[in-house]
């Protein structure tokens, strides 16, 4: 195709595109290649979607997103011009496939979601919207979570002004905002994701339908809850992300945060090289202090005993251990204390300065934990957690005025019962610290 690309197999057949394998000639490399499906020279519409994703994608480089080498089209037998999309070629399986043998952990589930929100707050931040975020837009790669398909994306902005359904989208998945012809916003990727969430602990979307029609009558009542093992924290994410209101959805930025707040990185390996080095070092070391040693004491043996009455130096040699050097007889002057060798008390290494994001996520922590274990009221937890999320997003010099105010609420929620004294005093000092990192952060 184009004199360069050569068909190997098809992977994959969707509603709207083929996805071949194919070898690129002119850079001997394979990649991914994506035909339009049921192209008809009269589908000026498909074909507009075909550069519209490419446009989209090529504005885009990272590394949760698959890369798109080339835009290109052929000549079709029936006389017209076939347009493709070249992307890189990927391994592994769709999250679909995964998904396919059973749910997954809450962790495996959070580790893909933070892949798909840092991916889509990259997308965010280059003014494009997915709008197809789904299960079989998400492949699990030997080399990390990716997505792809932005075939049905647009600009930030943009109206949607789609009368035959084409950039609809898959029911399960779509955000409600779709439904009533909103431009497009960064909000309606947050409400897949949070489908996306949903499935992977779940085995099914929140409401599992094939048809419109379907999903209009199964969203006259919400979904089923998220089980009640999982994190609460976890649940309530989730259903941040599935708000019927798109203003009321936190952002992409803010779930990656979260998610990853909820799953510490494990401990790094030990470092065996390390240990290694630093015994072949140390060997090293002995051996040359031995030829040291040894050289000293044979120059100096006829001065040593020519002077039988020379005082032992105020700071005796360290020698390796287990080997005894040779001692001077004992003078009749009391030797000076060993002072000027003494081993200094090791001084810790000061810990790194706490920053502004980690130190919210400690007293959202702090506010969690409250709430499971009864010592902050429900309703009133919740109301603090409202107040932190705008913080995530403020210059760190608006961060002190904020603090102020949560503090204030924690002691009027305090004085009526609300909160556990002991808990207020966590709170307060988990809000100190988060006041300090701001005045850092602001020089």
């Amino acid at each position: 195709m184009a004199s360069r690309y050569r068909l190997v197999s098809r992977l994959e057949t969707g509603g709207m595109a083929q996805i071949w394998h194919a070898d690129d000639e002119l850079l001997d490399r394979p990649v991914a290649l994506k035909l339009p499906s049921g192209l008809d020279p009269a589908r000026a519409d498909v074909l507009h979607l075909a550069w519209k994703e490419a446009r989209m994608a090529a504005r885009l480089s990272h590394p949760n997103i698959a890369a798109v080498h080339d835009y290109n089209a052929a000549m079709r037998p029936e006389g017209f011009m076939a347009p493709f999309v070249v992307m890189e070629l990927l391994a592994g399986e769709s999250l679909a496939a995964r998904l396919d043998r059973s749910p997954l952990s809450w962790q495996e589930s959070a580790g893909i979601g933070i892949a798909v929100a840092d991916a889509l707050t990259a997308a965010h931040a280059n003014g494009v919207v997915h709008r197809d975020i789904k299960p079989g837009n998400v492949m699990l790669t030997p080399t990390g979570v990716k997505i792809l398909d932005f075939g049905i994306s647009a600009a930030t902005g943009e109206p949607d002004d789609d009368e035959t359904g084409v950039t609809f989208g898959t029911p399960a998945y779509v955000a409600p905002e779709r439904l009533d012809g909103k431009p497009a916003e960064p909000a309606t990727d947050v409400y897949g994701l949070g489908v996306l969430l949903y499935e992977m602990v779940t085995g099914d979307p929140p409401y599992p339908v094939d048809t419109w029609e379907e999903l209009d009558a199964a969203r006259t009542a919400p979904p089923r809850s998220l089980p009640a093992e999982l994190p609460v924290a976890f649940r309530e994410l989730v259903e941040l992300c599935l708000r019927e209101e798109p203003d009321r959805r936190p952002t992409a930025a803010h779930v990656s945060r979260e998610l990853a707040a909820l799953t510490p990185p494990a401990a790094p390996p030990a470092p065996r090289k390390k240990r290694r080095v630093a015994l072949f070092s140390g060997l090293a070391a002995l051996v040359v202090s031995l030829i040291a040693l040894f050289a000293a004491l044979g120059s100096s043996r006829q001065s040593i005993d020519a002077a039988p009455s020379t005082a032992p130096s105020a700071a005796p040699s360290a020698a390796p251990s287990g080997v005894t050097p040779r001692s001077a007889p004992a003078s009749t002057r009391p030797a000076a204390p060993p002072t000027a060798r003494a081993t200094p008390t090791p001084t810790p290494t000061a810990a790194a300065p706490l920053r502004v994001d980690d130190a919210i996520d400690r007293v959202r922590a702090t506010v969690r934990t409250g709430r499971e274990s009864g010592q902050i009221r429900p309703d009133v937890a919740q109301d603090l957690l409202n107040l932190l999320q705008p913080l995530g997003r403020a210059e760190a010099a608006d961060v002190s005025v904020r603090v102020e105010e949560l503090q204030r609420k924690v002691q009027e929620r305090t004085d009526e019962g609300s909160v556990d004294e002991a808990r207020a005093d966590l709170l307060s000092a988990r809000l100190a610290d988060l006041s300090r990192a701001a005045e850092r952060a602001t020089g």
